[in-house]
């Protein structure tokens, strides 16, 4: 025992730290939300919605009446559908797979850097780097796709690096690289990015049947569903990649023409907006430098990972977004912290040694970098996210999860309309009409042609026959505001906000009919509101009290 402790010392700390970490947060954060494991934002609940309806009624969709596109994660959200199928529905299954993959990534991680001989002391140092920068305590608790996403595009980008550096490779190998391709579009169609980079290098290599083979394979589940999508009526892509993500227009000359004219003011404040990624990338380029003007050529595996992780971040940077509590980037941040790394294996002390020589002055640099890099991003991204995930936590639980309760006790069945649509469909059975677009075909078509206002949203509620909203008022200042047939009763607010969509959510009866019953069903449900809710409710005429 005590020569394994010994030999794997900076795995035990890794996995240790990543443990206790997620141990305190959820500790802290079941205490805040009366003994519920809740997640960090909405947006995990509509995997889990979508999981819950496939699984028992074979309904990929929000709800059980018909398919939404609204998963931008089809690999994530089938991992849960067949939990759910095998083992039931439970709040607790994105949160236990998280921290299975989490483990997997550090595993990874470890014996990856083990094999490339990087000294114990910098492999300690890395894992603990992938642990909080990523930052993989938090993403447990957003309950979503991006820590899978991380570990098989840092195994996706080992393997490419090795095929690409022409090192003798296994027909094992080859079939496990080419399912890691699909596997890395599924779990999120950022992974293209990978896929098209290391598709045009083996081009360069020469290699265009793996080109090819690479760029099928990775489009093969894209295609695949976006088939389904189009024979269920809707877009190809999933509708939060084309209401979110920079999504070019190619259809006529004038949306080619406005792409490109933007695309470099795009790209400065997409970096402005990450200087995480500008330091990961910069730091990347320096050590491929280096390298390179010691031995010339790149196609050595280390530095082909970091020509992988530069072009993949700044297609990345072009095309897609970054931020909201750091998880749109989190793959190429773990990339990012592992090739650099490994880049520097060759530069890095395998031990610590206070003497300082000339000789090894480029090694102290190496190292100096490597930990100004750790120094810098470490308040902005692991500090503030550590203490802003409890908090988060509770956001939801005081505002999403309530209205899914609230939802559940009297509106089952009934057609609702919301613009936040995951905790309140996975908790509740009811038909859904969406108002921002994610699980709604028309919203986001009107979105996209800028034709939406509340003229179509009022016709659309009534052909819905939609009974009540939930909803932000400030979400629809600049579509004109909310119908003005929609009798307004009451009203949420919570306080210390930090994921929510706005401190103030309201309640609105859409058909007139509907006011009194909704007036009394919310008085009803004011006492299992946590007592940190504000909530206010219209007085009617006929009010009594």
């Amino acid at each position: 025992m005590a020569s394994l402790v010994k030999k794997h010392w900076p795995l035990i700390i890794g996995l240790a730290v990543f443990w206790g970490t997620i141990a305190i947060l959820l500790t802290l954060s079941v205490k805040q939300n009366q003994g519920h494991l809740v997640y960090g934002l909405d947006d995990p609940y509509i995997h889990m919605a979508i999981a819950k309806n496939f699984a028992q009624h074979g309904v990929w969709g929000i709800n059980k009446e018909g398919f939404t596109s609204s998963s931008s994660s089809p690999l994530w959200t089938l991992v849960i559908s067949l939990i759910y199928f095998l083992l039931g529905r439970s709040e607790v299954s994105p949160f236990v797979l998280n921290c299975i993959f989490g483990t997997l990534l550090i595993l990874s991680a470890y014996f990856l850097f083990r094999k490339y001989g990087i000294g114990l002391l910098f492999v300690c140092l890395g894992l603990l780097a992938i642990t909080f920068l990523t930052p993989l305590p938090a993403l447990i608790f957003f309950g979503q796709e991006h820590i899978m996403h991380a570990l098989i595009t840092i195994l996706f980008v080992y393997f490419s690096a090795k095929i690409l550096s022409d090192e003798k490779s296994s027909k094992k190998r080859y079939i496990l690289w080419s399912i890691l391709a699909a596997l890395v579009t599924m779990a999120r169609y950022e992974g293209l990015f990978l896929i098209l980079v290391v598709s045009v290098l083996l081009l360069l290599r020469r290699k265009p049947i793996l080109s090819l083979g690479l760029g099928g394979a990775g489009l093969l589940p894209i295609i695949i569903y976006g088939v389904i999508s189009i024979s269920n009526g809707w877009y190809f892509l999933p509708n939060p990649i084309l209401l979110k993500g920079q999504v070019p227009r190619f259809s006529s000359l004038s949306g080619i023409i406005n792409f490109f004219s933007h695309s470099v003011d795009n790209l400065y404040n997409q970096m402005k907006s990450a200087p995480d990624m500008q330091i990961l990338i910069l730091g990347a380029l320096i050590i491929f430098l280096f390298q390179y003007s010691k031995q010339k050529g790149i196609w050595r595996d280390t530095r082909i990972m970091m020509v992988i992780f530069i072009t993949g971040a700044l297609l990345h940077m072009q095309f897609a977004k970054t931020g909201w509590y750091n998880r749109y980037e989190a793959y190429l941040v773990a990339l990012g912290l592992f090739v650099m790394v490994i880049g520097m294996g060759d530069l890095l002390s395998r031990k610590l040694s206070f003497a300082v020589r000339r000789s090894l002055m480029l090694k102290y640099i190496a190292e100096a970098l490597i930990i100004l890099i750790i120094l810098v991003s470490f308040d902005s991204r692991a500090i503030k996210s550590l203490k802003s995930t409890p908090q988060a936590t509770t956001n939801i639980y005081e505002q999403q999860y309530q209205m899914g309760l609230f939802l559940k006790e009297f509106y089952q069945g009934k057609s609702v309309a919301a613009n936040d649509i995951g905790a309140i469909n996975y908790l509740a059975d009811f038909e859904c009409l969406d108002l921002w677009g994610l699980g709604n075909y028309e919203i986001t078509e009107l979105l996209r042609k800028g034709r939406y206002d509340r003229l179509q949203i009022s016709n659309l509620a009534r052909q819905k026959n939609v009974r009540i909203a939930i909803i932000y008022e400030s979400w629809f200042k600049g579509c004109g505001g909310i119908p003005s047939q929609w009798n307004k009763v009451g009203a949420w607010k919570i306080y210390n906000n930090l994921v929510c969509g706005d401190n103030t959510v309201s309640f609105y009866a859409v058909d007139p009919s509907e006011e009194y019953s909704l007036n009394k069903n919310l008085r009803a449900f004011s006492s299992r509101l946590p007592k940190n809710v504000e909530q206010v409710v219209k007085k009617l005429s006929y009010d009594t009290q």
